[in-house]
């Protein structure tokens, strides 16, 4: 908190008023399933974003530790399409649509550092927004601003204003506290049941080499095969929608399509099922039967989705190499499985009790700099006024 201050008051000369953070998410369970509107769980992740500000009546004036320091006046919102800087226009778009949506907005001049690392899979972009939105919620609005409405106008921008495609998953992992089952049956008004995560697990992301950058038709590839299949299928647009009264894998099996999007479709009922296990028992605090939905869908991600390491890429150091070495070191007394979009970043690894310490030896002898000690927050934005 000190730092935060000391760097605030040497870029704007002044002492700063209020702190906010906001944390990053965890993918639970639900790997890619958001997207055809299927059943997810989310948490939000102890990885924050912190910063420490005053309201100002004209501008909006960011400095983020590492990026160059932006502004612009409240009165030029309209021009956002001019911005350059893609973090400028994503911040605009949030104030533009609060603004629509008939709440009271205003400027702010804020200092932001963040404890997300790169490549660590947590989604800093939605954290960010959250911390605007609820930037906004608390300095003008008296905290009124609703969660959801939060993670949906993070959404919208980022979609609309940072020009970058996402579902809803990201913003309510982010927006929202502790842990989430989310059913997006209804994508414009996902049904959420906050859940008490009390299993004796520990958590651990451990990043895998390489980046994203070159993997979007990989990702494509997984929504476009499930929407072609529910189109094949029962003339739907996702697959939530079909109907099918009988064997859903014997239908898709039917289908003239190549084996590998039969594979990608039938992912997503196994992890559907993977999540309402996961749900049922962390409600009733059964450890062993959640480490074996998280099992389960690490291999339909492995075996159906095929998005646990690149093929004809390095294998050493890939997502699937680490989970392959973490699950014999592991055993029975805890799980690991791919976490996001896949293919390179980040494991997600649940650990018992009786092997903390030793876990947390082999990572700092194998993956040092390379995996983080996380836990689930219990608070999805922290606030304090000085």
């Amino acid at each position: 908190m000190k730092n935060l201050i000391k760097e605030y008051e040497e870029i704007f000369l002044e002492s700063p008023k209020y702190y906010l953070d906001t944390g990053g998410r965890f993918e639970i369970i639900g790997n890619h399933t958001d997207h055809n509107h299927g059943l997810c769980i989310v948490a939000n992740c102890s990885l924050r974003i912190k910063a420490v500000l005053d309201k100002d009546d004209e501008i909006v004036d960011i400095k983020s530790k590492g990026y160059d320091r932006f502004s612009f006046s409240l009165s030029s919102l309209s021009n956002y399409n001019d911005y350059e800087n893609k973090t400028k226009a994503l911040v605009a778009g949030i104030l533009i649509k609060l603004k629509e949506l008939g709440y009271k907005i205003g400027g702010f001049k804020a200092y932001i550092e963040s404890d997300i690392p790169d490549g660590s899979g947590v989604s800093s972009s939605a954290a960010v927004e959250s911390l605007i939105g609820y930037i906004i919620s608390y300095l003008y609005n008296n905290k009124s601003i609703p969660e959801l409405v939060i993670a949906k106008v993070g959404q919208f921008s980022e979609n609309h204003y940072f020009k970058k495609p996402c579902g809803l998953l990201d913003q309510i992992g982010t927006s929202f506290s502790n842990c989430n089952y989310i059913d997006f049956k209804d994508i414009d008004s996902p049904v959420l049941e906050n859940l008490d995560f009390n299993l004796p697990l520990n958590l651990y992301l451990v990043k895998s080499i390489g980046d994203h950058s070159s993997l979007t038709p990989l990702y494509a590839k997984i929504p476009a095969s499930m929407k072609k299949v529910a189109l094949m299928l029962d003339n739907k647009e996702v697959l939530r929608d079909v109907n099918i009264a009988n064997d859903i894998n014997k239908a898709i099996d039917e289908l003239d399509i190549s084996d590998d999007e039969k594979r990608i479709a039938k992912h997503f009922y196994i992890e559907c099922n993977n999540v309402l296990c996961a749900k049922k028992a962390i409600k009733e605090n059964d450890t062993q039967k959640f480490l074996e939905s998280i099992r389960r869908s690490q291999l339909s991600s492995l075996h159906n989705l095929e998005n646990t390491f690149v093929k004809g890429d390095e294998y050493i150091d890939s997502p699937q190499d680490i989970i392959d070495k973490i699950e014999k070191e592991i055993g029975d007394d805890g799980a690991v499985r791919i976490h996001g979009g896949g293919f390179k970043g980040t494991v997600l690894v649940f650990v018992k009790d009786n092997i903390k310490d030793k876990f947390e030896k082999y990572l700092e002898e194998h993956y040092k700099n390379r995996y983080y000690k996380v836990f689930i927050s219990k608070h999805s934005v922290n606030y304090i006024e000085f």
